[in-house]
């Protein structure tokens, strides 16, 4: 009797445990839909390093000046909906050379472009900027113990926002699992009130969604990329505000969450 009531007191914790962890796994892509409207003072740019490296057989000078993704073509799919085509990067840079001139670099910052990019050394990821000079960054380093806050926030006075948080993920959890289940939790909380388009790239555990965002009344991107080696998974979402948010800056914000990359 004893030793029966002690297993299911431990089966009862480990439940508990295990749906804790599902809660702040969803959380995370719950948090990465909310649109941020402040108005932050200006950030610093920086970067203009400049390496050599031997890609694919051919030497290629990698540089800041240029986007990352675009010197070093890494593989992409395509999303289709509401009249758009997106075409975005998947999962992870995997060529070790590539990473390592990547860390030799020298990113500005946490909280500053470098050249036409944006690198994070401390998350592994990284995405193309095309003008810096329009966008801000916050970083807050409580998104690297708690999911529910974002690392990063890159946004502009228009209301245009990109967010990118991090979060454990279950092991034996693959990407569609992932995806839906954030998105059953998303419509029971009422949070969002349509099931999203999602393209899936499953060998590279890359998830690409669009949908519209209640609280802003734009589109809303997420991208969503497990990283199985430090069982981590990675969102990032895009957001736009209808009526503030110009073209150019709507453009801006798709190429910097279709690029974002981790290596």
């Amino acid at each position: 009797m004893d030793n029966s009531s002690e297993e299911s007191k431990g089966l009862a914790v480990e439940k508990q445990k295990t749906l804790r962890l599902l809660i702040t796994v969803s959380a995370l892509f719950v948090l990465a839909l909310i649109g941020f409207f402040i108005v932050l003072k200006g950030t610093e740019k920086g970067g203009e390093g400049k390496v050599d490296l031997d890609l694919r057989g051919g030497k290629l000078s990698l540089t800041l000046k240029k986007p990352i993704i675009d010197q070093i073509n890494q593989d992409t799919s395509t999303v289709r909906g509401g009249g758009e085509q997106i075409r975005f990067t998947k999962g992870i840079i995997r060529d070790q050379t590539v990473i390592d001139q990547i860390s030799r670099l020298e990113p500005a910052g946490p909280n500053s472009f470098s050249g036409r990019n944006f690198i994070s050394n401390d998350l592994h990821f990284l995405f193309s900027v095309q003008n810096p000079a329009r966008w801000q960054i916050q970083y807050n380093s409580a998104g690297l113990q708690n999911a529910m806050i974002p690392v990063y926030r890159v946004y502009n006075p228009e209301g245009a926002s990109l967010n990118i948080g991090v979060g454990p993920v279950l092991p034996g959890m693959n990407i569609q699992q992932y995806v839906e289940f954030s998105v059953g939790v998303m419509l029971q909380a009422g949070a969002i009130r349509q099931v999203p388009l999602v393209t899936y790239d499953l060998p590279s555990e890359t998830a690409f969604a669009i949908f519209t965002n209640s609280q802003t009344m734009g589109q809303s991107y997420q991208k969503v990329i497990i990283n199985r080696g430090r069982n981590q998974v990675f969102v990032a979402s895009a957001n736009y505000n209808q009526a503030l948010s110009s073209p150019a800056d709507v453009r801006d914000l798709l190429n910097m969450i279709a690029t974002f990359t981790l290596f």
